[in-house]
């Protein structure tokens, strides 16, 4: 039984093994290898239809095959074909043409500036174009070619977008806004993050907005931002397929993409030259891309699509799965509880509920900001994350990846150094400033160096760095005077700027190295030792030295354990010094692997290698860690 359990649970997880694959292949190409500017596909699947910047548009027939040529005045920015056979074409030349399924035309209407957009319904009833230097959205009869409408938008309008079904409109201004616009006008005004490059808008009111970010932003029918698709340069054209559940993409590297409704990315392909326009078949099982070079590109997306939404069915029995086994398991608990009579619990907590409401709130706060961030950076470790665009999960290689960057292989022998200097720094001196206290023989003595230690707590960790770093000044610091001063002038230089001093004069900062939680920790242990031990070792003849090294260190054993813990964790974590003063320079002298996790987070938004130097550090922290439990014997081990 366990045995067929298990097969099933590999049945279901295995079609999320394979990734689907999208095949590719050039369907064809303009003769004249012309800039391609638009691409439509009949809402039959039977033709395609392709604007160039050879004032023609050129109709093909599935198969590749030239269906006609239809010629224009100037550049075609935009074609349609219509679910009658008819083609739509707007040009440069201030005109919008129409011609019939064999090539003739049926009107030409003049629109006395160029028409820089145009897009229209399937069946050709509602018909927006977009032409240079007014604010208007213009709307024409199919039948005849004359304006009968207009909408002012009140921006300069880039492009715009009808849905398959006539229902909506979409137009893309340069003032990065968008106008979403039904029968009755326009119904919500969208703010995109960057300068609009393409835009459409899927049956149901979804829009998709390409732009100058990198990104396709999609909006729900209200206006509202629900996802992001990241692309890989700026997005020239993007296209729903008819049932608006997978979004065709194209970007100006030469990139094709498909993404689903919520934005994840299911497949890329790159074809070389820029990418200028997409269109999906009626079945959304083929997307046709067009170039710069006049290539007309049709990928086999099916396996893709049928692969999302296997995906998507197999995600929901998942859960569906997950809900109805745990809620068997809590049967299976209460029942076990019941048939043991410790369904009793429950009334104690009842009665203890108001403690709980208020550690409620501990606990949430502790799983979200402690738990949840560590869980999160383990799991995205195994995977090439982008927040908010693709993640791609990819194994082990960013910790292989670790092993060939030379900033953490520098920054390891750097941490090296600085975790036995460091460790040396956090013990040796605190315990000699706390052994002087303790043997101190006024109270009150001891009180007022307490407090003057203490107190220095009060000066802000980035002040002090940055007064040492005045200190380092090759000009104006007090270390090259002081040299100076004794005769020694010829050793003076820049200490921070010479890669073969600027980690030791790192590790000197904050001489003479004693710390406060240090040495409070080791003077409380100090006095919690037994006069009365001390006092029979002094008669026994033993020396000052003698009780520190049998009484004093021993003793101290758990607060050496406590503090040898500390500071390797906040050694290999901590860059913040290193950051400020130095910024890991000169070169890679004073580099450390946190310094690279926060580089790679920051700098390079490379969140799933950053991720992964962050679980190596936790590693090496919790090795070092189980191995001081071990070997360091405290008085009740």
């Amino acid at each position: 039984m366990r045995k067929i359990a298990w097969l099933a649970m590999a049945l279901l997880f295995l079609p999320g093994i394979f990734p689907g694959v999208a095949s590719a292949q050039e369907g064809w190409s303009i003769e004249s290898g012309a800039d391609m500017t638009s691409i439509s596909a009949a809402p039959d699947g039977s033709r395609i239809a392709v604007g160039s910047r050879d004032a023609k548009a050129l109709v093909y027939e599935a198969d590749g095959g030239l269906a006609f040529e239809a010629p224009a005045g100037n550049v075609v920015n935009a074609v349609e074909l219509l679910s009658d056979g008819s083609l739509l074409l707007a040009s440069d030349d201030r005109r919008l043409y129409a011609y019939d399924r064999d090539g003739n035309p049926l009107w030409a209407t003049d629109l006395k500036r160029q028409v820089k957009s145009m897009s229209a319904s399937d069946d050709g009833t509602w018909i927006a174009a977009v032409v240079q230097r007014n604010d208007e959205l213009l709307f024409i009869d199919g039948k005849t070619g004359e304006q009968v409408g207009s909408v002012p938008i009140s921006a300069t309008m880039r492009t715009v977008k009808v849905s398959e079904n006539g229902q909506w409109a979409a137009v893309g201004s340069s003032d990065q806004y968008a106008h979403l616009l039904n029968r009755d006008g326009i119904v919500g005004k969208i703010g995109a993050k960057g300068q609009i490059q393409a835009i459409d808008v899927s049956a149901e009111g979804y829009t998709a907005i390409g732009t100058k970010l990198n990104e396709v932003e999609l909006f729900n029918p209200k206006g509202q931002p629900v996802h992001i698709a990241k692309t890989r340069d700026h997005v020239t054209d993007v296209a729903f397929s008819a049932d608006g559940r997978t979004i065709g993409v194209s970007d100006l590297s030469g990139y094709f993409y498909i993404f689903d409704a919520d934005g994840k990315k299911l497949w890329e392909s790159k074809a070389g030259g820029n990418g200028r326009a997409v269109v999906f078949d009626p079945e959304g099982k083929t997307l046709y891309g067009g170039t710069n070079d006049g290539r007309i590109l049709s990928f086999d997306v099916g396996s893709v699509v049928a692969k999302s939404k296997s995906e998507a069915k197999m995600r929901t029995i998942l859960w569906g799965a997950a809900v109805l086994a745990a809620l068997a398991l809590i049967a299976f608990l209460l029942g076990w509880m019941k048939r043991r009579n410790k369904l009793g619990i429950f009334r104690e907590i009842w009665r203890s509920k108001w403690i709980y409401v208020g550690l409620a709130p501990s606990f949430i706060l502790i799983f979200t900001f402690l738990y949840f961030p560590a869980f999160s950076g383990l799991f995205h470790s195994l995977y090439e994350w982008q927040p908010g665009g693709r993640t791609t999960f990819i194994g082990l290689d960013n910790f292989k990846r670790m092993l060939n960057d030379p900033f953490v292989t520098k920054g390891l022998g750097n941490l090296v150094i600085l975790v036995v200097t460091g460790l040396i720094k956090t013990l040796i001196p605190p315990l000699i400033v706390a052994e002087l206290i303790y043997h101190l023989r006024s109270k009150r003595l001891q009180y007022g160096f307490r407090t003057a230690f203490t107190a220095s707590m009060v000066i802000p960790g980035v002040a002090g760095l940055l007064i040492w770093q005045n200190f380092y000044d090759p000009n104006l610091g007090l270390f090259n005077h002081f040299l100076k001063l004794i005769g020694l002038g010829s050793w003076a230089h820049g200490w921070l700027g010479d890669p073969d001093t600027a980690l030791w004069a790192l590790i000197f900062i904050g001489f003479p190295f004693v710390g406060i939680l240090q040495l409070l920790v080791f003077y409380a242990g100090l006095l919690s030792i037994s006069e009365e031990m001390i006092e029979s070792a002094k008669i026994d003849g033993a020396t000052l030295p003698r009780i520190i090294r049998s009484i004093h260190l021993p003793l101290l054993a758990g607060q050496f354990k406590f503090l040898i813990i500390l500071g390797l964790i906040g050694i290999i974590q901590d860059f913040n010094g290193i950051l400020i003063v130095t910024g890991g320079g000169p070169m890679d002298s004073t580099y450390v692997p946190a310094l690279q996790m926060y580089y790679a987070a920051t700098k390079f938004n490379e969140l799933g290698y950053a991720s992964a130097l962050g679980v190596s550090m936790f590693a090496i922290i919790l090795i070092i860690t189980v191995i001081n439990l071990k070997f360091i014997k405290t008085e009740d081990h």
